[in-house]
């Protein structure tokens, strides 16, 4: 087996395979051949992380599927920033429950409490999610007009339509197709876009 340069590579405590410390490059065109193989530590001889992206990543989806507060923050978070865009504010996920107006344990009370009264009492949350459950607005996105624009063309969040998007009561954990059927379709229409003072968290 050859040996690594301990400068360039680094070996993952769970994996075992050595990954690069930093991004290989072409030595002529300059391109990324390989990505570096850890994130940042500060606590480390190196400023590295001992367990390399791809375990992270295999941990961190094992522990969302056992923990289905952590897969709803994780969920729920990404669809935010992605709502979001350009508004979202900085440390954003860091502050989620804090923008939601509510905690995700009150989260996971609700969809649980919703699923069972739409499908029994024995049904569990985290049953349905590993089926392949979708979290689902019953008022869709599209309804609301969460992101409004200053003259300068700034995006800026209306908070109290980005509460009412998010609140809880709006929210359901349905089967994937049914979901993808539904898609955005919506009862009435949606408000026009407005231009409120900037509001505070």
């Amino acid at each position: 087996m050859a040996t690594r340069d301990k400068k360039i590579y680094k070996k993952c405590i769970r994996c075992r395979e050595w990954k690069p410390k930093a991004d290989m490059l072409d030595p002529i065109s300059g391109e990324v051949t390989e990505k570096k193989g850890f994130g940042m530590h500060q606590d480390t001889d190196d400023n590295l992380q001992v367990i390399c992206y791809a375990c992270k990543n295999k941990l961190g989806t094992a522990k969302r599927n056992q923990n289905v507060r952590a897969r709803l923050r994780h969920h729920t978070g990404t669809r935010c920033l992605t709502q979001l865009g350009e508004a979202a504010p900085a440390g954003f996920s860091a502050k989620l429950e804090e923008y939601l107006g509510y905690t995700i344990a009150k989260l996971v009370k609700r969809l649980g409490s919703d699923l069972k009264e739409r499908e029994g009492t024995s049904r569990k949350l985290v049953d349905a999610l590993n089926e392949g459950y979708h979290i689902d607005h019953i008022h869709p996105l599209s309804k609301f007009n969460v992101i409004w624009y200053d003259r300068g063309g700034t995006p800026h969040v209306h908070w109290d339509k980005f509460r009412e998007c998010w609140a809880p009561e709006n929210l359901r954990a349905i089967p994937a197709l049914e979901n993808l059927q539904k898609g955005a379709k919506i009862e009435t229409e949606p408000e026009p876009p407005q231009e409120p003072p900037r509001e505070g968290v």
